[in-house]
This record gives C-alpha cells, sequence and structure tokens, in this order.
C-alpha cells in the first residue's frame, strides 16, 4: 500500500481498495460524516440549490452529462520545440 493511500485510509474510515476506486466528492462526504460522527452530529446539512435552470427553453434536472471525453496533450519533448536543425 502507498503511504498517501494508507494516510488516506486513517482518516477516512474506508479501506485501501475502497479508497482507489472512489472519487474526490465521495471521499470528501465521507470524511465530513466521519468528522460529523466524532463531532455526535446525527446529519450534517448539504447545501440544495433552490434554483430552477433552463436551456433552450427546456428544464433541467442538473447541469452535469455523461459520456464526456478529454483530450490530452502530448507530453514530452518535440524537435519543433527546440530551435535546433536536426540532421535526420
Amino acid at each position: 500500500i502507498h503511504p498517501f493511500i494508507f494516510s488516506l485510509c486513517t482518516i477516512i474510515p474506508l479501506n485501501p481498495d475502497d479508497v482507489l476506486r472512489k472519487g474526490s466528492g465521495t471521499l470528501c462526504e465521507a470524511l465530513l460524516m466521519s468528522e460529523a460522527r466524532d463531532k455526535k452530529i446525527v446529519c450534517p446539512n448539504k447545501f440544495v440549490d433552490q434554483s430552477l435552470k433552463a436551456n433552450d427553453g427546456h428544464l433541467l434536472e442538473t447541469e452535469t452529462y455523461i459520456g464526456g471525453h478529454v483530450e490530452a496533450l502530448q507530453s514530452g519533448i518535440f524537435r519543433s520545440d527546440i530551435p535546433m536543425q536536426f540532421a535526420v
């Protein structure tokens, strides 16, 4: 187990496999719930935005979407990055 994952498991009451598989929002919520339990708070309040939003006249339930695609830029050093002439 990586030391960072082990450290997360000591403050968040989850095993290492769960910590690696969960997203940052779920981990933050788990930490919030464990802190609330330590302070004897039954259930912390969640922020709920009551404003209605629309897109092209259609009411939106949420502003998130599924199936998005993110392109990562290529990392590294390329010949065009260095102002020199190479003999290839």
